[in-house]
């Protein structure tokens, strides 16, 4: 049973969430996300400082990942393969992004995309200015590259797939850590690993996507 969407990760993060952000256009954006990923779509606004206003995006949508995959690989959710032998690499989500900006004075940035499936959850964090935007083309292309591989031969799907985590090990030396909390990372980082939970394992595993492998350890999730 896949847990309550309130008992998710995303509601232990201590942010300050406002519900009603006054941004020019904010409306028209959410319904250009609801069109084009099928979903109903809530944003919030996360700002600490006013000088960027950075948002909360949860999209909730009545498919399954297998069926997400489907769409996203016929063009049908997403429109992210709909011009053939395109070699843009924009998205709906980028261009509304985009659109949404330039209507206001101060930059407006995504903490947080979180996706919410019929049987899992899909949640990513921002690593670097404007990193959701950027790379949510490829997330979303690599998920569906890597499906056999954390479904575990298509025989378990994970309830929720955090994207990114990083292994504990690697903070011995707190380079890691500073770069993250500068948001000097780059977009490698999100495609090393991820957290999967699944309801046969009593905690997270870690998804190695270059070995195409879940292993076990300690993993550090981006909580800022």
């Amino acid at each position: 049973m896949m847990p309550n969407k309130q008992d998710n990760f995303r509601y232990n993060l201590k942010l300050k969430l406002d519900d009603n952000p006054q941004i020019v256009g904010l409306d028209e954006f959410r319904k250009s996300l609801e069109k084009d990923y099928f979903s109903n779509v809530a944003i919030r606004n996360c700002s600490s400082d006013s000088a960027r206003q950075n948002l909360v995006i949860e999209m909730d949508c009545n498919f399954n990942l297998v069926e997400v995959l489907s769409h996203l690989q016929k063009g049908t959710w997403g429109r992210i393969c709909s011009t053939p032998h395109s070699w843009s690499k924009s998205s709906p989500f980028s261009n509304a992004l985009k659109t949404l900006n330039k209507l206001n004075n101060r930059g407006i940035d995504v903490e947080e995309l979180s996706i919410f499936l019929r049987d899992t959850s899909i949640i990513i964090k921002n690593i670097f200015e404007n990193s959701i935007e950027e790379q949510l083309r490829q997330i979303l292309q690599t998920i569906a590259e890597h499906y056999v591989y954390f479904t575990k031969n298509f025989t378990e799907t994970p309830y929720e797939i955090y994207i990114p985590v990083f292994e504990e090990d690697h903070f011995e030396n707190d380079t890691k850590l500073k770069n993250i909390r500068i948001g000097n990372n780059n977009k490698k980082d999100y495609f090393e690993y991820w957290g999967l939970y699944f309801d046969s394992e009593k905690d997270a595993v870690i998804y190695d996507l270059k070995n195409k492998s879940i292993i076990f350890g300690d993993l550090f999730m981006l909580n800022h």
